[in-house]
């Protein structure tokens, strides 16, 4: 399955004064941790230009597998996450001409 995720930094979970500190133990391990899932193709997406946030597509097999793989980030308690399961294209199609037939029958 696909999935959606978004992520924003949580603004005043940490001081400026702690922030190379949390930088060295979990922001750059996490974003490192991403840049190989992606250079595995697991994961396609970036951070938003300009702004502590990121958005990304990833493969995971169950609701259950893309939490436990987000949650296993240092970062994961630094950041608000959306998560949104994703339909494929192609099953969108079969949906949508399957509710045209069915529309064109009852008119019929």
């Amino acid at each position: 399955m696909l999935y959606l995720v978004t992520g924003r930094f949580i603004e005043g979970s940490v001081t400026s004064a702690e922030f190379p500190q949390v930088w060295e133990q979990a922001i750059r391990p996490s974003l490192e941790s991403l840049a190989k899932m992606a250079d595995e193709k697991k994961l396609s997406g970036g951070i938003l230009a300009g702004q502590r946030a990121g958005a990304f597509i990833i493969e995971a097999q169950s609701n259950e597998e893309v939490g436990a793989i987000l949650a296993a980030l240092p970062f994961w308690g630094l950041v608000t996450w959306d998560v949104t399961p994703l339909q494929s294209i192609r099953s969108a199609i079969e949906r949508d001409r399957k509710s045209v037939e069915a529309l064109k029958a009852s008119r019929r």
